[in-house]
């Protein structure tokens, strides 16, 4: 049997199950758990574990469908990025059956910054420029994983990172939380991994969605974030706070299913000055699946490269160059003390 990961989870602080009961269940002698994560969307177990002396990601499903999927979009995608240099996916460190039916795999920790933590950090006066370039990016590194046969199916701030190349100083852009992903052989389907905030209008509805259409409303709602500082929905002005604050959540879901059904784009305005950008965002955001642009139109089309756009096309490298002369002043990254996690958080501002 596991540990009692309830308990566990419940208080982060307290020791872990023995060492005993982790590799019993586990069915593996050279891993030890530091810290458990809550549990995750359709029974999906986490923890930040030492592997053979490094500390890696675990992750458990009983769901070998989805397992297998995740297992397969990383070797596929590890293999197709290796010559591109700057965009990558988390390493498979092992792979292995736990007892009780539980399908696990270990991945490299990223020791780098989430998107969430990335553009916190941004000036404001940086923020629009910065996300007009990386919405080139993040389109590319869309259009790679579907052509590569699968979808991402998870994407939000909080499963894309930013780390440094010693090498060369260049800035790679790291995928994952590839929980979700599901290869593109069949559509519509049911979509495994719904992250707060960052779940599509057509899931509010419909049981099987069209994934590639999912996966670009998760890109616009992502560069919303970057403009707004929040996602586009499940955020709202409160007078007596002078602050954006979630809203409950039966109040999201009536808004998402309004926004579905009806076709009404119910987000505040976009706030970006470059309106090449706000053009892409608001189709990416359509409501309606049939109306809306793929995620890799942007990188296919050149669209946003078409002109140049101050600070230039470096301006992701410099934000990283002043981000990391203030490293010891922001503080201990979350790498360095627990793993990526599976869900998006709310956004107090």
């Amino acid at each position: 049997m596991p540990p009692n990961y309830d308990a566990i989870s419940a208080s982060p602080v307290q020791p872990a199950a023995s060492a005993d009961s982790e590799a019993s269940w586990l069915n593996q002698t050279d891993i030890r758990v530091i810290k458990w994560h809550p549990e995750g969307e359709n029974g999906l177990r986490m923890a930040l574990v030492d592997y053979t002396g490094v500390n890696g990601l675990l992750k458990c499903t009983r769901n070998v469908d989805q397992h297998n999927n995740e297992v397969m979009a990383l070797q596929k995608l590890q293999y197709n990025f290796h010559t591109l240099e700057v965009l990558f996916v988390p390493e498979i460190l092992d792979i292995f059956q736990a007892n009780d039916g539980y399908h696990c795999l270990i991945l490299e920790v990223i020791k780098g910054y989430s998107l969430r933590e990335y553009i916190s950090m941004i000036p404001e006066y940086l923020r629009d420029a910065v996300t007009y370039k990386f919405a080139t990016t993040l389109s590319s590194a869309i259009y790679f994983v579907h052509t590569s046969n699968f979808t991402h199916g998870n994407i939000n701030p909080d499963t894309i990172y930013f780390r440094s190349n010693d090498r060369n100083d260049a800035l790679e852009l790291v995928l994952t939380g590839f929980e979700g992903s599901q290869s593109l052989t069949d559509l519509p389907q049911t979509s495994i991994v719904k992250p707060k905030d960052f779940t599509p209008p057509e899931d509010f509805i419909e049981s099987k969605v069209d994934q590639r259409k999912r996966d670009a409303w998760m890109v616009g709602a992502t560069l919303y974030f970057m403009t707004n500082g929040h996602p586009p929905y499940g955020f709202a002005y409160s007078k007596k706070h002078k602050a954006v604050l979630p809203v409950p959540t039966k109040e999201l879901k009536e808004t998402m299913v309004r926004v579905a059904t009806i076709g009404d784009k119910l987000y505040a305005p976009i706030e970006t000055k470059n309106t090449l950008l706000l053009h892409e965002m608001e189709w990416l955001l359509a409501p309606k699946p049939q109306n809306r642009h793929y995620a890799e139109k942007i990188a296919l089309d050149g669209i946003l490269d078409a002109i140049e756009y101050t600070p230039t096309n470096t301006a992701l490298l410099k934000v990283w160059n002043k981000l990391k002369s203030k490293l010891p002043i922001i503080g201990t990254p979350r790498w360095q003390a627990e793993p990526p996690r599976l869900k998006g958080k709310d956004v107090s501002m």
